[in-house]
């Protein structure tokens, strides 16, 4: 066996796991946008999509099996092939809380789950999950530890987002019921669980590189510019 056979199998268990979080980022801006504009059909492909990401993931935890198997890695190698299947699972798993929002915009068609201003308010949670997925695929394919500092901030973003949605479902000023209130309570877990995973891949990326948990502090937050939602006056 040579080195180009081992590397050969790394680079395609890299390849899986852009692959999978290309797919948590498109599945999410899906399901944002199904339950933004009660648009079933979309709710519907993104829920469908779970085929692809299952198989992928499962060709990714018999690959990286096999080669602790059969191509003695070495202690880099392991650290990789350890790391990979942790990334797997957090990027599976993002997909599945994308397919969580995609079910709940399904159920209450055709009624909008996010009634007036709390719409803005998942659009904005929608693109800062889209901004925290793209970061995370940069860092897997430039393996820069410098972007983890970025996505932990744009996390960060993410939890401000979930604070003040919930804090608007609870006020005076939420005026749609309680069903819509549990609802978006719901997604808006979905949303701030799904950056948390983009997290814990950015930690498991700066253990490859480096061989440490070290957690960086971001030095400057980086959030989508569109709009930020705040709770009306």
């Amino acid at each position: 066996m040579t080195r180009n056979t081992i590397e050969h199998d790394l680079r395609r268990i890299d390849d899986i796991l852009l692959r999978l979080c290309e797919l948590a980022d498109e599945a999410m801006l899906g399901a944002t946008q199904a339950l933004a504009e009660a648009d079933v059909t979309t709710a519907q492909r993104v829920i469908d999509g779970d085929r692809e990401t299952s198989a992928l993931h499962r060709e990714l935890d018999n690959l990286v099996m096999y080669v602790m198997a059969r191509r003695s890695p070495v202690a880099t190698d392991l650290r990789r092939l350890l790391a990979a299947l942790r990334v797997g699972a957090d990027a599976e798993r993002m997909n599945g809380l994308s397919r969580h929002v995609a079910k709940v915009a399904r159920r209450r068609y055709p009624r909008c789950v996010a009634p007036g201003s709390s719409r803005d308010a998942v659009l904005s949670m929608g693109e800062v999950a889209a901004h925290g997925a793209a970061l995370t695929r940069e860092l897997l394919a430039t393996r820069d530890v410098r972007l983890v500092g970025q996505i932990i901030a744009v996390d960060d973003e993410m939890d401000r987002l979930h604070r003040t949605l919930l804090a608007y479902l609870i006020g005076p000023d939420w005026e749609h019921g309680v069903e819509p209130a549990v609802d978006l309570t719901l997604v808006a877990r979905f949303y701030e669980r799904y950056g948390d995973h983009t997290v814990t891949i950015a930690h498991q990326v700066h253990f490859i590189v480096t061989g440490e948990y070290r957690e960086p502090r971001p030095r400057v937050v980086i959030v989508p510019p569109r709009k930020q939602f705040l709770m009306p006056r």
